[in-house]
């Protein structure tokens, strides 16, 4: 009799898709080509680790680049309202990017506010 699959040792949730992925080989193709990273350079069985290495820093990567834009997105991504400052100071950054494309618009028709005589 086979006791293989009714094993009971450690958690379920460590056997399932978590962090760890099976990458086909299309998709290691797909990174060396596109991305400038080469994990064809790694031995197979390390390379699935690579590109989940690149896919975990690319995505930390943005999501960096999107707090440096929005200063309330740290706290949204950890599940906590974001603090009075932080809000302040997007609603502070959103006017003044409408006062810059407002300038924009009114130098693109002409009118930059002194008057030619």
């Amino acid at each position: 009799m086979s006791y293989a699959g009714n094993s009971n040792v450690g958690f379920p949730s460590i056997y399932e898709d978590g962090n760890q992925r099976h990458i086909s080989q299309a998709e290691v193709n797909d990174l060396a080509q596109h991305s400038g990273k080469n994990v064809k350079g790694y031995r197979p069985e390390d390379q699935d680790a690579a590109v989940n290495r690149h896919f975990t820093e690319e995505s930390q990567r943005k999501r960096e680049e999107a707090i440096k834009k929005d200063p309330t997105l740290a706290a949204e991504f950890h599940g906590n309202k974001p603090h009075w400052g932080a809000r302040i100071d997007k609603e502070l950054a959103e006017e003044d990017a409408a006062e810059i494309k407002k300038k924009e618009q009114k130098q693109k028709h002409g009118m930059t506010g002194a008057s030619h005589y």
